[in-house]
Order: structure tokens, then C-alpha cells, then sequence
């Protein structure tokens, strides 16, 4: 059997960017994916390269990086990807507050909104009530529930990666990937198994600390083809949660805000984000429930309180919901990512911040380059 140079599992976005580098850098690389496709985190999002969210510095390098990388693969890979650009927008004078510092912050290029020119830079109505928002032109939207099909199409078409799917990964030792069809032998193996880290390497994912985030979303029926909302559209709960806005001396104030009329939303990790996918429908999301004791079951009450912080912001023409799913990406509280090396010849991958497709193939650069010594 043939010998890679790396063999990779797991075939979602983190396992893509490090193929996608590894290949870059002349190594022979193989996946190895247990489904026929990517089916966790990776599609399971809302396709937002969420540079806007993050903080000057490194963060904000790490993001820039990534997306740079990103417009390369979606122009080979045929991927949808457009500029669309982040609202926030704000129904209290605490969250107009925190716009209005962080739009003279340095680093980031907002523009405020006045609350009369709020509909006009969404595109579509919203509420008459809103104080006003800032606008960024800094998030990029990617088609989530494709992307990560034509990027393995294309790094194997063009890029000459072997993808063996359906096919899982049973035991790894050094040089040595053990599946249901046999070995697969490497010089290194890399595991990028998102969330599912305790089946290949339990007793090093459980030294680390790092349990799960399990999320839920929905998606509407396709709206009126006239009513199309451009940027992503965020309210005040998302303030408090990104660390764009973490230096902001307003925030404590928010909090406390928060805190005394918001408690339902907090105690489910809520804060709203919409956006329109190519169809017409619109994706609305996300709730944050932490500890691998987090189970799959659906909670109505979520939903409706997603929806609740929604419909205060906008009124959509066409509110049906034609699905609801949940998602679990890994989780480390205080770390974006976890690169462990468990095993002589085996190092493991996994984003810990809900970041995977802003940041992904920044870590993924740096684990190749590590390793192999590219740039």
C-alpha cells in the first residue's frame, strides 16, 4: 500500500486547511473521513468568515490571513463566497453605547448608522425602534452547506489529495492508521476530529480539559425574492460575546443590563445572528449550552427565544421555519485552539472557540509548517 507523507482524519474544515497547506508544500497527503462528507460543525454553521469580531492584534492577523487563503480555494474550488458585511444594530442606549466606542476604536473600519439609515445598509426593513448600528464591511459569506463537498473535490482534482470516504478511522499508532479496509501508512498523521475527540485519543483530549458546545439553529423557508438582506445582521447579546468589543467602557454596563432584563437568553448562551443564503432562505442562530454532559435533544424555548431577539431587530415576510438542527464544535475556555501531540508521529487538531472557518486555515498553516518546516 501506498506510504503518504501525512495522513489526515477527518475531512471538515480543519482537516481541509491542513490538506490544503500540506499540498501546498509538495507532500503527498491523504483524508481519511468516517461519513460520506463532512457533516458536523463545518456545515453546520453559518458560513461567516467573521473578521469583523475580532480583536486587534493577533486575532485580527490570524483572521485577515485565513481569508486571504480562503479567496484562493473559493476561486479554484468554485465556491460561493461574497463580501457581505456585519450589522450590528442596537435597541437600548447601552448597546448604542458600545457601537459608538468601538466605532472609534483602532484596527477595524465600522461606520456608524443612524437609526433613520438602518434599513437603508441591511437592505430590508428593520424595526422603526432601533437607536442605530454600526456597519463593517469586514464578514465574508461562504455557502457552509457546499463548501467543504467542492473543496475536497477540487484538492483532489487539482491538487492530487487522496480522500478515501466512508471509511473509519479504527485505532492510529505511529506511521499507521488502522480502518475498516485496511492500513494507511504515513510519516505523520494529523487528527482533525472536531468535536469527536475522545473516540481515537480519549486519554489525551481528557488531559487537556476540552468538552463540547452544543448549539441550535434553524433556517426559514425562502424569502420573497425582493426582500434580500445583505450584510449579517447581530444585536446587542453578541456584544458581550465577541472580543472586538471586550475593551469597550461601556460593556460593563451592558452586562449589568443584560444580566437584569436578558437572564433566559444568557443562561442559554443566546445571541442572535441572521443571514440569508443563496436561496433566499435565512439562517438564524445560535444558542451555547457547555459540558459533555449536553445532550441533542431540541428545546422549543430556545427557539423561541432565538427568535424573539430576532424579531426585534426585523420582521420577515415569510417566518416559517423549514429547519432546525443542532451543532457541537469542541470547546477550551481562554483558547482558540488545541494542537496536542499524543503520539510520536501524531499530532491533534481542533478549534475550541466556534471559529473553525474564520480561523481554521491560519492554524492550520502554522501546524504544517511546524511539522514539515514550510512556510
Amino acid at each position: 500500500m501506498k506510504r503518504y507523507d501525512l495522513v489526515i482524519i477527518g475531512a471538515g474544515m480543519i482537516g481541509l486547511a491542513h490538506a490544503w497547506h500540506a499540498a501546498q508544500a509538495g507532500l503527498s497527503v491523504a483524508v481519511v473521513e468516517r461519513s460520506g462528507a463532512a457533516d458536523g460543525a463545518s456545515v453546520r454553521n453559518f458560513g461567516m468568515l467573521a473578521i469583523v469580531a475580532q480583536k486587534p492584534g493577533p486575532e485580527l492577523d490570524s483572521a485577515r490571513a485565513a481569508l486571504e487563503a480562503w479567496q484562493q480555494i473559493a476561486a479554484g474550488a468554485g465556491i460561493s463566497m461574497r463580501r457581505a458585511g456585519c450589522l450590528f444594530a442596537a435597541r437600548i442606549p447601552e448597546e448604542m453605547q458600545v457601537l459608538e466606542e468601538c466605532a472609534s476604536a483602532q484596527g477595524h473600519a465600522f461606520e456608524l448608522v443612524s437609526g433613520a439609515d438602518l434599513s437603508h445598509r441591511a437592505g430590508v426593513p428593520l424595526r422603526a425602534d432601533l437607536l442605530g448600528g454600526i456597519w463593517s464591511p469586514d464578514a465574508w459569506k461562504v455557502d457552509q452547506r457546499q463548501a467543504m463537498a467542492k473543496m475536497a473535490a477540487w484538492l483532489q482534482r487539482a491538487h492530487g489529495v487522496t480522500f478515501h470516504f466512508d471509511t473509519e478511522a479504527r485505532a492510529i499508532a505511529r506511521n499507521i492508521v488502522e480502518t475498516a479496509t485496511g492500513a494507511i501508512h504515513a510519516d505523520h498523521v494529523i487528527v482533525c476530529a472536531g468535536d469527536e475527540f475522545a473516540t481515537l485519543l480519549p486519554e489525551a483530549f481528557a488531559a487537556s480539559g476540552v468538552t463540547r458546545c452544543r448549539l441550535q439553529m434553524l433556517r426559514t423557508v425562502p424569502q420573497p425574492a425582493a426582500w434580500r438582506l445583505d450584510p449579517f445582521l447581530l444585536g446587542g447579546l453578541s456584544m458581550t460575546r465577541y472580543s472586538v468589543f471586550a475593551d469597550c467602557p461601556g460593556l460593563p454596563a451592558l452586562k449589568a443590563h443584560q444580566q437584569a432584563r436578558q437572564a433566559a437568553c444568557l443562561s442559554n448562551g443566546i445571541h442572535v445572528i441572521a443571514c440569508q443564503e443563496d436561496d433566499g432562505s435565512l439562517t438564524i442562530g445560535d444558542s451555547h449550552h457547555y459540558g459533555d454532559g449536553a445532550g441533542p435533544a431540541r428545546s422549543e424555548e430556545v427557539d423561541q427565544l432565538l427568535l424573539g431577539e430576532l424579531a426585534a431587530l426585523a420582521a420577515l415576510p415569510e417566518p416559517e421555519i423549514a429547519k432546525r438542527w443542532i451543532g457541537c464544535y469542541a470547546h477550551l475556555p481562554g483558547e482558540s485552539a488545541l494542537v496536542l501531540h499524543p503520539l510520536d508521529g501524531v499530532t491533534a487538531v481542533t478549534l475550541t472557540n466556534g471559529q473553525g472557518m474564520t480561523h481554521g486555515l491560519s492554524v492550520a498553516r502554522g501546524v504544517i509548517g511546524t511539522l514539515f518546516g514550510s512556510g
